[in-house]
């Protein structure tokens, strides 16, 4: 018996004893490693296939046929064969609808990936021109070889023509016009494509995402609603659907519930496919085992209404978003996954590579809004991911009077998210604040900086189990130590962690919480915990009275900095920067410091900023190099917050002096509180 095997790996990749035993006899080179001339030869027999195919001479652009040798075909030979055969489908509508004499392949007939190897033209002038000299701005290929190389179906080959055909003909009868009659079946051609695509690349990156299970359970919903609401769901629906549906199964076996933020609204503007959710609900109910919470139902019908066209008019402008990210391709990357399923080319993505400093990726930015302020005219939406970029939100609102919002640590789902709400026409209010409650465990964090920031009175958690015991002997020790005119003590029963941390979130609405004590340790919103022995443990305790502590007070730091500070016009109005500066500082690194460093620090930027504005030579920094290396995320953290500050001050804080502040805020900060603590039966 003998094995014949074929892949597209190169043998390289192999083991030796594989090699040994299953030699490669024949090895041919991808597209990209072959000669233009074998690319030339390719795309001329694949159109004299199809000039034979269809009987009829086929006149194809020089640009274009300039553009297939050149583009960077992914999928190897069968991607040239999927665009060529896309382009000639077009040329035959064109053809069959306005009768012409023969079909004629123009640049703008290709794809944009296809258009884009005519940028290669410069860089390999002169080889070209052989291929090309004396044939005229058209080559014309005529019917003749009946062979066809790469047919797999004789039938499916006709397949799109006769489909081209039948339709032309049944629209020509009702009286269509021209123009219309070629956007119809262009739409249907496109879907047609779609499919192919899928047929011809076999491509599994999307599918490999959802388990298996998943995706069968999906397609049989979506089946079943197709046929009860009339309408046919594409592919890309519904893998937006196994994605989130694959989310609410983990968030109901881990029991937490999403709150959808507007489901009546919901109910009564989608009606038919509201009562479609209910009956879907039951069935993923009865599959997985799990009871589904009403307002899930609200998400599904959604995303039954996803390709549904709204009937009422869009605003003139809708919202602009930005998804800007850490990465050469980050951003681009998770907004052009949100556009594909959402068939959409709404938003902008920038990428900032890890060389790139925070002062260059914002200037790139605001000079982008500065050129596209009328579209922004209903405001701005920036999706980031971590670090300086978070703070870019506040800056651009104040030089340029746009209403912008920042949401961080972002998915691609809340891309996803955002796009829909903002295709939709909904404001940058409600999208925020939607984004906000939908995905409240993804930015929470965020949100806690902004509700902070209104000056809540100040509080201390103490839990246990009951509520009761513990945690009265925890408020009894803690009492004789806070102010209790600034400081309030809370008593707090901790049953269940997901529970107890909704309980956190409404009292951080009324409160700013410094710190939690209590038997069961809880991680959450960098909230610093204490336990019960720590309490207990008079060194301990003394550190949870200075964060529970107030501030130093402004006042009295510029009283003592008022005849010392003498270039900066309002010393109140630096400290009060500097000090609002240095918060938004430690919560963005989860660095807490106690009350005395906080004015330490602010004291020292004061004088700083003096320094640098009477032209004193900076200090320099031992080993930056490495220092920056090691922490470069703390210091664009830094770096970017400053930012307001060297502006209004007109200055620029050195490399040197930006890593001696990340390293005070990073040297000072308490420490993890489990590093101390023991232990504490209850």
């Amino acid at each position: 018996m003998q094995i014949i095997g074929a892949t597209t790996e190169s043998s390289e990749t192999f083991l030796t004893t594989f090699n040994r035993r299953i030699p490669m006899a024949i090895t041919l080179p991808n597209v990209e490693s072959r000669s233009l001339d074998e690319r030339y030869e390719i795309i001329s027999l694949f159109i004299k296939q199809e000039a034979t195919r269809l009987n009829q001479r086929i006149d194809v652009e020089r640009d274009a046929i300039l553009a297939f040798m050149l583009y960077d075909a992914e999928g190897n030979i069968g991607q040239i064969k999927r665009d060529l055969k896309l382009v000639c489908a077009k040329a035959f509508l064109h053809y069959r609808t306005y009768g012409k004499k023969h079909l004629l392949i123009r640049k703008g007939d290709c794809s944009l990936q296809v258009q884009k190897g005519l940028l290669k033209i410069k860089e390999m002038s002169e080889r070209l021109d052989r291929f090309l000299d004396g044939k005229g701005d058209f080559l014309s290929f005529e019917p003749g070889d009946p062979d066809v190389v790469w047919s797999r179906d004789p039938q499916r080959n006709m397949q799109v023509y006769n489909e081209i055909e039948e339709k032309v003909s049944t629209l020509i009868e009702t009286g269509v016009a021209n123009v219309d009659l070629e956007n119809l079946i262009s739409k249907d051609v496109d879907a047609y494509f779609e499919k192919y695509v899928e047929e011809l690349i076999q491509n599994p990156v999307h599918k490999e995402l959802i388990p298996e299970d998943i995706w069968k359970l999906t397609n049989v919903l979506y089946d079943l609603a197709g046929q009860r609401l009339d309408r046919t769901y594409s592919e890309k629906a519904r893998f937006a659907f196994a994605l989130h549906l694959q989310s609410t199964l983990e968030r109901v076996k881990e029991g937490h519930m999403i709150v959808h933020p507007d489901l009546n609204t919901i109910r009564k503007n989608l009606k038919s496919e509201f009562q479609v959710a209910m009956d879907l609900s039951t069935i993923i109910e009865e599959e997985r085992h799990v009871e589904i919470p009403f307002d899930e139902i609200g998400f599904i019908s959604m995303f039954l209404a996803i390709q549904v066209k709204q009937p009422s008019p869009l605003p003139l402008e809708k919202i602009e978003i930005i998804v800007l990210m850490h990465g050469k391709a980050t951003a681009s990357s998770m907004l052009e996954t949100a556009q594909e399923l959402l068939e959409t080319d709404h938003g902008k993505a920038m990428n900032m590579s890890l060389d790139m400093e925070v002062g260059q990726m914002y200037d790139q930015l605001l000079n982008y809004i500065n050129e596209n302020k009328e579209k922004m005219s209903n405001g701005l939406l920036l999706l980031t991911d971590m670090g300086s970029l978070n703070s870019f939100a506040n800056l651009i609102s104040e030089e340029t009077g746009i209403r912008t919002k920042a949401i961080s640590m972002v998915s691609t789902m809340i891309v996803l998210e955002a796009l829909r709400m903002a295709e939709s026409g909904r404001s940058l209010e409600d999208i925020y604040q939607n984004i906000q409650r939908s995905f409240e465990t993804i930015v929470q964090e965020q949100f806690r900086t902004v509700r902070e920031a209104k000056g809540n009175k100040k509080a201390v958690i103490v839990t246990c189990f009951t509520g009761e015991g513990v945690a009265a002997k925890l408020y009894q020790r803690i009492y004789p130590v806070v102010d209790q005119s600034k400081v309030e003590i809370i008593q707090m029963q901790f049953i269940e962690k997901e529970t107890f941390k909704k309980h956190i979130d409404g009292l951080l609405e009324e409160y700013e919480i410094k710190a939690i004590a209590g038997t069961v340790e809880i991680d959450y919103q960098n909230i610093p915990f204490f336990s019960a022995y720590d309490v207990f443990d008079d060194n301990r305790l003394n550190v949870l009275k200075r964060i529970a502590s107030d501030e130093v007070p402004i006042e009295k730091i510029v009283r003592s900095l008022e005849n010392t500070i003498t270039h900066v016009g309002s010393v109140y109005h630096l400290i009060e920067s500097l000090q609002r500066i240095v918060h938004q500082i430690q919560n963005q690194l989860h660095v807490i410091v106690e009350p005395t460093v906080d004015a330490g620090l602010v004291i020292h930027l004061a004088f700083l900023v003096e320094s640098l504005l009477k032209k004193e030579p900076s200090r320099t920094f031992v080993n930056l190099a490495t220092f920056q290396k090691r922490y470069r995320i703390e210091m664009d953290v830094l770096r970017t917050h400053l930012l307001q500050i060297e502006k209004n001050y007109q200055i620029k804080f050195s490399e040197d002096e930006i890593a001696y502040l990340t390293q005070m805020f990073l040297e000072n900060k308490i420490k993890n509180y489990d590093e101390s603590a023991h232990n504490f039966s209850v």
